[in-house]
């Protein structure tokens, strides 16, 4: 029994031999560990300090705020982001010099056949997604207010009447769509895209336009309220050849200025454009078709040509002949039909002086020896030729801003002598406030 007993006690005080330096290395460690994590925590206390005082900006400092990171948006809002926005304010003032006074700015196609008035012409926003050149869809709206929208676009009668006399329309609202012509991406010659478009867009023809800010003058030209389209409601395709070098346009539509057909057949466009020298711009335009309300017969035909040249930064220049043509033709309403032609030129210049002052010229003669589009009267009442100079000031109250002066002198004759009031002079002063925006 001693024997036994003495035995466990020896292999006890052995193991605990054994065990006890182990146990000893364990505290060691321990107590290595816990001074290891004080020293972390002093240093991360001491850093922590130092970016309070790095984040506190000193007296008068100014703070720079960073905003979170965007979150991707899909959906609606991207959609609206991708829609570009513009437009203008344009607002006139016409009047009349010498007598008689009170009659009217006489030849005039929009607002300012009115005289001593102030007017509010135009007020235009638009929304444009423009397709992918590559290939891809888009589309323009643009809309528009003001005193000259009758004139454009509610089926202005060419004897000055207007069927309605709404303030609002739309002046092109279309959809587009660029599609890709890949079995000729390798040709120097022929079109690696074509765009389409469907809907109302406005004319290819003519040099002026309905934006006011766009033209150089605050009136418009005779030619341009009677020789010309306006809008066309149809599809139209462009498309370039010759490597871009010429840009060529082809379409079908219900005709001039109109949006549903006043008869059962279309009317026809095809244009080209190109550049013949550097800086200079030629377009040709065509239109072919029925645009007497509820007869197919007797196609009217317009051919009109433009060319801008800018031979300086400074000094630009552009001229328009415009030759139209409509058969059946009852001038005198007389059971008489004839065919009815009509021409106009028009030549332009202008020089800028400085960013902000800018002065144009215009000349034009418009020839309606038919008196068929009755721009001074009905009949033989009616002027045959009208001659006129307008010369405008231009000047950039803003970059946003544009404010013009004009002085405009027409000249006309007629049989009796009245075009204008018993004179075949008119003399018109005309100013002219434009805000843009977008």
């Amino acid at each position: 029994m001693n024997r036994l007993f003495g035995f466990f006690s020896g292999v006890w005080l052995t193991a605990l031999c054994m065990l006890t330096p182990c146990a000893f290395a364990e505290g060691n460690e321990v107590a290595a560990l816990k001074a290891q994590i004080e020293v972390l925590s002093r240093k991360l206390e001491a850093m922590d300090s130092k970016l309070m005082t790095m984040e506190r900006p000193s007296p008068g400092a100014q703070v720079a705020y960073i905003p979170p990171a965007p979150e991707s948006k899909s959906g609606l809002l991207r959609t609206i982001e991708d829609i570009r926005v513009g437009g203008y304010v344009e607002t006139q003032f016409q009047n009349k010099v010498g007598e008689p006074r009170g009659t009217g700015n006489t030849g005039r196609s929009l607002t300012d056949k009115a005289s001593d008035t102030f007017s509010m012409n135009a007020a235009k926003i638009w929304f444009e997604k423009t397709a992918n050149p590559e290939g891809g869809a888009g589309f323009r709206i643009d809309m528009m207010m003001g005193s000259d929208v009758p004139y454009y676009f509610n089926n202005l009668t060419r004897d000055n009447t207007i069927s309605s006399t709404n303030a609002f329309a739309f002046e092109q609202a279309y959809v587009q769509w660029v599609a890709p012509l890949g079995f000729w991406s390798d040709s120097k010659i022929l079109p690696h895209t074509v765009e389409i478009r469907a809907g109302r867009m406005v004319t290819l023809a003519g040099n002026e336009v309905i934006e006011g800010p766009s033209n150089w003058n605050v009136s418009r030209s005779v030619s341009f309220g009677y020789a010309i389209p306006f809008t066309h409601t149809g599809v139209r395709a462009t498309y370039a050849l010759f490597d871009g070098y010429v840009t060529v346009y082809n379409g079908i539509n219900n005709g001039w200025d109109v949006d549903i057909d006043n008869n059962s057949y279309k009317t026809f466009e095809n244009a080209f454009s190109f550049s013949p020298l550097k800086d200079v711009k030629w377009t040709t335009a065509t239109y072919f078709g029925p645009e007497n309300n509820a007869a197919s017969g007797g196609k009217r035909f317009l051919v009109t040509n433009v060319l801008g040249w800018d031979a300086t930064t400074k000094l630009s220049f552009a001229g328009e002949f415009d030759m139209g043509n409509q058969p059946r033709v009852d001038t005198a309403q007389d059971d008489t039909f004839h065919t009815a032609q009509w021409f106009d030129y028009a030549a332009y210049a202008r020089y800028k002086f400085t960013d902000k002052l800018a002065m144009a010229y215009r000349f034009e003669l418009f020839d309606d020896s038919c008196r068929y589009r009755n721009w001074t009267g009905a009949g033989t009442a009616g002027a045959a030729t009208d001659l006129a100079n307008t010369l405008t000031l231009e000047y950039k109250l803003y970059g946003n801003m544009i404010a013009r002066a004009e002085y405009r002198i027409d000249y006309a004759h007629a049989g009796d002598g009245n075009v204008f009031g018993g004179d075949h002079q008119q003399n018109t002063l005309g100013g002219q406030l434009i805000y843009l925006f977008g």
